[in-house]
């Protein structure tokens, strides 16, 4: 038996339930995720921001690449569908880009806040590109989730915040990234996927990196590592997950992002965003958490 198999074995019989499994997994990689966003928004502020997101990549491969060799061998870093994930790297590539220049911009309370529009970007994406029907319920959802994003925003009543802009920017695209990811995760094993993302990319950002070079120090270097090893985590338990469940079903456990963000925040910088984002970020939640709703009793009709 492969050590993925075995790993998956072992959770199974520790949660036998495919969705608590799945749950857990997601709660764990977004803890992860929240330890990624504090070293890159540290070392954002000292070094260029897209200079940091291709170390992160570098540590990220130099995190997962070992470690798969050891388990499964060159075996392990075979995949189904090298297109797809050098596709899914056009996405990630401008989506973290993005991104890493935003965290310079916002506290990560507002980062997160503003990632959850990611379902309303992606049934805007599904009506446009994939002319799929969208009825009047989830028309208004998406409209409540703009609503909520404007508070964050709040146009007019203060200076807007690049970040923001950025990260409006950012979310539609990471969300086709995570699209493209669930479709992949079905056909490679979750550590092959992490490792095909990781080397796409480390070399989509080697020319940004190398026109932004700066010599890292000792304690930088450090920073650099503990951005591979909580990213490669992060994304390997999310691939993970996503084998046992849909998007829609994982999308209400990625809300919990903001409860890391905001105690990160004030335990890292001791502040955290203003009740406006919170306000916000409650409204987008709610009208979120009915569009994956409805997309997972769309699904088991499909069914």
């Amino acid at each position: 038996m492969s050590a993925p198999a075995v790993e998956i074995d072992s959770l199974s019989r520790l949660i036998p339930s495919r969705t608590a499994r799945g749950f857990v997994l997601a709660v764990v990689s977004g803890i992860f995720f929240n330890f990624l966003n504090g070293s890159v928004k540290e070392l954002a502020s000292e070094m260029p921001p897209l200079f940091v997101a291709w170390g992160r990549w570098i540590a990220g491969l130099a995190v997962i690449t070992p470690w798969l060799l050891w388990r499964t061998g060159i075996a392990g870093l075979h995949t189904q569908d090298l297109k797809l994930h050098a596709f899914r790297g056009l996405f990630h590539t401008t989506g973290y880009g993005l991104w890493y220049e935003a965290v310079v911009w916002l506290p990560l309370a507002t980062m997160a806040a503003l990632g959850f529009t990611g379902p309303i970007f992606v049934t805007i994406g599904a009506v446009v590109f994939l002319h799929e029907t969208v009825h009047w319920r989830r028309w208004a959802a998406v409209a409540v989730g703009f609503a909520g994003m404007l508070v964050i925003v709040r146009p007019g009543f203060g200076e807007l915040n690049p970040g923001i802009l950025m990260m409006l920017l950012a979310v539609p695209l990471m969300a086709g990234s995570n699209l493209v990811g669930k479709v992949v995760s079905g056909r490679d094993r979750p550590a092959g996927v992490v490792f095909w993302q990781s080397l796409v990319g480390m070399i989509c950002f080697a020319p940004l990196g190398l026109w932004y070079w700066q010599t890292p120090s000792l304690a930088q270097l450090g920073l650099f590592l503990s951005m591979g090893v909580f990213g490669t985590l992060g994304y390997f338990f999310i691939t993970w997950a996503y084998r046992l469940l849909d998007i829609s079903a994982l999308q209400p456990i990625t809300f919990l992002g903001i409860v890391w963000a905001a105690l990160m925040d004030v335990a890292v910088w001791g502040k955290t965003s203003d009740i406006w984002t919170f306000v916000g970020a409650a409204i987008i939640v709610t009208a979120t958490s009915y569009i994956a709703h409805r997309e997972a009793r769309a699904g088991r009709k499909r069914a």
